[in-house]
């Protein structure tokens, strides 16, 4: 049948309704209100203080590998500082042996890190030699993820 004939008991809009679809006002209704549910409803779901904590101790383990390499690439002794929400890297401001300890310049990778509300404890400092080995050995916390430094060898391992 090529066309279609209309009948008084039913009228032509409803032939037309059989392709009917959302409208642009409904489509953006919806989008709104997904994205409204998903602004407060998805934060929920994550912790973002995991997400800060491993971060932390990733950099904390890290830096203190860096700095048992440095030790062993300069031939110098290096020290790492940590306190309750801080870490740095030094060595001597003169030479090799003599000076105090300074951190370390910007120019390397690792330097210096703050963590606020995460804390590191025990707040410790420790030598790396030129050989590698370290004045320091035991496990180290950062928020509730450990490491430790092995003293006889300076090797850094995640527990």
């Amino acid at each position: 049948m090529l066309f279609k004939v209309c009948d008084s008991r039913e009228p032509l809009r409803s032939s037309l309704r059989s392709n009917a679809a959302f409208t642009l006002v409904e489509l953006i209704a919806v989008l709104l209100l997904l994205g409204i549910l998903a602004a407060i409803a998805i934060p929920k779901f994550f912790n973002l203080n995991d997400y800060q904590t491993r971060a932390a101790y990733d950099e904390v383990v890290g830096a203190v590998r860096y700095a048992q390499k440095l030790a062993v690439a300069s031939g110098c002794p290096t020290q790492v500082v940590l306190t309750a929400s801080t870490y740095a890297i030094q060595q001597h401001e003169d030479g090799c042996t003599s000076g105090d300890y300074a951190d370390i310049s910007t120019a390397h990778p690792v330097s210096t890190g703050n963590f606020s509300p995460i804390v590191l404890d025990p707040a410790e400092t420790f030598t790396f030699d030129a050989m590698g080995r370290s004045s320091f050995g035991g496990a180290i916390t950062v928020g509730d993820l450990s490491f430790s430094v092995i003293a006889a060898t300076g090797y850094v391992n995640e527990l």
